[in-house]
């Protein structure tokens, strides 16, 4: 049997067990990170200051390409609400945490558990956490452990700013945790949930989506400066002053006020002999349509970017169709699939794992509680209840999983209670033979011939009722069956036939026999008693 402490040193490394009884961000040497404040690289962004914060991404230093990417989403409007809008649809979702298949008791029992646990945390607000890293392309929060007698447990996953890492200089796929050293502190196994989302394809300085919009977001910028620079002097005419040649430069200062002061307060004085004109600017709306093409460009870059289309972000034209706007909205949820699949993939593997491992001795991550959203992208029932027995009739193996997924209807755990199938009525339900009577009873109700006395004729009836009856009513119940089990009345048919093929009629032939060789004494009998000669 292995200790619990082997275990976690086997599985997790030799640092796990630190993990379990302090969060990493609480080390002195870690400790200056909660007192940066970040230094806003938005402000004053030229093309060659976001590609040196670019480059120097890529060469380990994350810090101002994090900082960068939060000001993006706090300062652009479209990238905030549309990353917003993509991590919401997800939040919102219904989870649910189920066994692996073929679960064993250990494996139920660290499944009950970890429900148990995630009932009491936000699970909304972790999906939102591990939403951000959809721009940055990953995303760390920090883990703190509990124990609850001899189980551990997870409390609440705290997000840490992204700014707060950097790559590890010789591994650029290796997140390190800011401190003193040139590398960077590696992180503790069993303190973070390192969630990696796949945006785009690369390495981790490249896997954000927020890097395909830093262009289209500075481009838009200095098209709505130079707007607002446009807009500030729009609609007040070009002020035009004019003095005379012999003008001093006195008074040449003294008119150059006047025209400012009439442009900032309409009101402004000048010397006698000279005068100002106002002239209309040309071009004026052909210059601004210029600017607001370019910002619209940009607009539909991010939705694009963001969420796959145009026409579910506000910002598609006005001449686009219904059909293309779903045709945009299916390719907003197939992100959205994407994006719960993997946020599942890193709760499974950073956080329900370690707890099964940690509780009940179970090794193998493949083995550990699974964790959904239930995205409810399912098949229309009625036509599924109707398109389904015909394919399976045709010989389709279906298996049942996909029938549960296709549905969205959960498949029942062992000992659960179950909805039960109402009873097929029976074609033949209506069809039920009458009670047999005995095979003779016709001839107990004929009467008598003349002169015949009653008790022989009694006497060889009741003899063959006794014998008779049981054949018959093996016949009957015969039937009876067949009638229960068939399904058409041309099966009924073919069931009989084949049934009663090779019918053995001897039994009641030799019972038959008797009787008539009874009759034929009975009426012997009575002859001798009418001519006398009953000795």
């Amino acid at each position: 049997m292995v200790s619990p402490k082997a275990l976690i040193k086997r599985l997790f490394g030799s640092e796990s067990s630190q993990a379990l009884e302090e969060e990493q961000t609480q080390d002195a040497r870690i400790g200056q990170l909660k007192r940066e404040f970040a230094d806003h690289p938005t402000k004053g962004l030229t093309p060659a200051k976001l590609y040196q914060i670019l480059e120097a991404a890529e060469q380990g230093d994350l810090k101002a390409q994090s900082e960068l990417f939060d000001d993006m989403e706090e300062k652009d409007s479209q990238i905030g609400a549309d990353l917003g809008k993509r991590r919401q649809l997800a939040a919102e979702l219904e989870w649910q945490i189920v066994p692996p298949d073929n679960a064993t008791a250990v494996e139920k029992r660290a499944t009950e558990q970890a429900i148990e646990v995630f009932s009491a945390l936000e699970v909304e607000d972790l999906i939102l956490d591990l939403g951000t890293g959809i721009g940055h392309g990953w995303a760390n929060l920090e883990l703190s452990w509990q124990r609850d007698g001899a189980m551990r447990y997870i409390e609440q996953p705290t997000h840490r700013p992204h700014s707060w890492f950097r790559l590890h200089t010789d591994d650029q796929n290796c997140i390190t945790l800011r401190d003193m050293s040139a590398t960077g502190a590696e992180l503790w196994p069993l303190g973070w949930v390192q969630h990696r989302h796949r945006a785009k394809s690369g390495y981790v300085a490249r896997m954000g989506l927020h890097r395909m919009l830093a262009w289209p977001y500075l481009f838009q910028n200095y098209a709505l400066g130079d707007l607002a620079q446009l807009l500030e002097i729009y609609g007040l005419p070009a002020r035009i002053g004019k003095y005379p040649k012999n003008a001093t430069e006195r008074e040449k200062a003294t008119l150059l006020r006047a025209v400012v002061t009439l442009g900032q307060n309409a009101a402004g004085i000048i010397p006698e002999g000279m005068a100002i004109d106002f002239t209309e600017a040309a071009g004026k709306g052909s210059s601004a349509d210029i600017y607001k093409t370019m910002m619209d460009w940009c607009e539909r870059a991010k939705a694009k970017a963001i969420l796959g289309g145009t026409l579910t972000s506000g910002t598609g034209e006005g001449t686009n169709t219904n059909a293309l706007g779903n045709v945009h909205e299916r390719g907003q949820t197939s992100l959205i699939r994407s994006d719960v699949r993997q946020y599942a993939g890193s709760i499974r593997k950073s956080i329900l794992w370690p707890m099964a491992a940690l509780n009940f001795g179970i090794e193998k991550a493949g083995r550990a509680p699974r964790f959904f959203l239930d995205t409810g992208e399912t098949e229309d029932l009625e036509r599924l209840s109707k398109s389904l027995p015909t394919f399976v009739d045709m010989g389709a193996k279906i298996p049942s999983w996909w029938f549960h997924e296709k549905s969205g209807i959960p498949k029942a755990q062992e000992g659960e209670e179950v909805l039960m199938p109402k009873a097929a009525p029976n074609p033949f339900g209506a069809l039920r033979l009458p009670a047999s009577k005995p095979p003779l009873a016709a001839l107990r109700q004929a009467p008598t011939q003349p002169g015949q006395p009653s008790y022989y004729r009694d006497a060889t009836l009741e003899q063959l009722d006794d014998q008779a009856q049981p054949i018959v009513d093996a016949w009957v119940n015969q039937v009876q069956q067949l009638v229960e089990q068939a399904e058409s009345f041309e099966q009924l048919q073919e069931m009989i036939a084949t049934a009663f093929d090779d019918l053995d009629e001897s039994e009641l032939a030799s019972v038959m026999a008797i009787a008539f060789e009874a009759a034929d004494l009975a009426g012997r009998a009575t002859v001798d008693e009418e001519t006398g000669n009953a000795d």
